[in-house]
């Protein structure tokens, strides 16, 4: 398939309309001609560093769409944007990122996407739609746990009756023998 137009989808939220990459993403940089009208630059150097994605092909199924060669999957980006859809059950991975095939959920559009390693938090595999527990992004689960292990500390430095503890191992021992010897 000959894709003769891009979209690069930067980690910012700009975009550029350009030629494509190589689809392998093969070196950390792609240069390409600039298709925005309106625009001064007639071409771009950018580095995959600074995208989120480019946008390679976007079109309606060819057909039914056979659901069971594909598995859901989600896409979580380190700007914690999360693209949910189907793909094929290969990822294609290169040195700088994957390029892959995905469905919408409804099934009525099929986006080709290439996507830097630099973007990605994960591609997550998915047993259904629904979410699971959201316990662990919850805003204030890690001041929890950096409290719990606070207080921890804190019980362990000063005992369940609150006061200071003093180790002094040699000393303890004089006084436990002399107990015993009375």
């Amino acid at each position: 398939m000959s894709v003769s137009h891009a979209i690069y989808c930067f980690l910012d939220g700009e975009t550029l309309h350009g030629d494509p990459p190589k689809r392998e993403l093969d070196t950390p940089v792609v240069e390409t001609r600039v298709h925005n009208l309106g625009t001064n630059n007639r071409g771009a150097f950018v580095p995959l560093s600074s995208l989120k994605y480019v946008l390679l092909d976007s079109h309606a199924p060819s057909g039914q769409v056979d659901i069971a060669r594909y598995q859901r999957i989600a896409i979580h980006f380190v700007d914690h944007e999360v693209l949910r859809g189907y793909s094929d059950r290969q990822l294609r991975t290169a040195r700088y990122g994957v390029t892959l095939s995905l469905v919408s959920p409804d099934q009525s559009e099929v986006k080709d996407l290439a996507i830097p390693f630099t973007a990605l938090k994960g591609i997550f595999y998915l047993k259904t739609w629904e979410g699971g527990e959201p316990a662990m992004l919850e805003s204030d689960w890690v001041p929890r746990v950096l409290e719990a292990r606070e207080q921890e500390q804190v019980r362990r430095q000063y005992g369940p009756a609150g006061k200071p503890r003093h180790r002094m191992p040699l000393l303890e021992r004089i006084i436990r023998r002399r107990k015993i010897a009375e």
